[in-house]
């Protein structure tokens, strides 16, 4: 059991936003930016993060639900071995 515990916070929050041109007819596509952004870039983004996260090999990092969406928010948890 840990006798003494330190905390600190880092967040990045990426705002995701497509523009049309004005002949544009609403969303007829379905929103498939959006959904090519979660299937193809998404994933290599997360990669990379837990990638970094863990590269030196003292840090465990964990996906944590707090109850949002994890189609709009990943929270990771990185803990410290030490």
């Amino acid at each position: 059991m840990a006798v003494h515990r330190e905390d600190g916070k880092f967040q990045v929050r990426i705002e995701l936003v497509a523009e049309f041109d004005e002949d544009y007819e609403g969303d007829d596509d379905g929103y498939a930016w959006l959904e090519r952004w979660k299937a193809e870039t998404r994933p290599r983004l997360l990669k990379a993060v837990f990638d970094a996260l863990r590269a030196d090999g003292t840090c465990d990092a964990i996906p944590v639900s707090r109850g949002a969406s994890p189609d709009e928010e990943v929270e990771i948890l990185v803990r410290r071995r030490v």
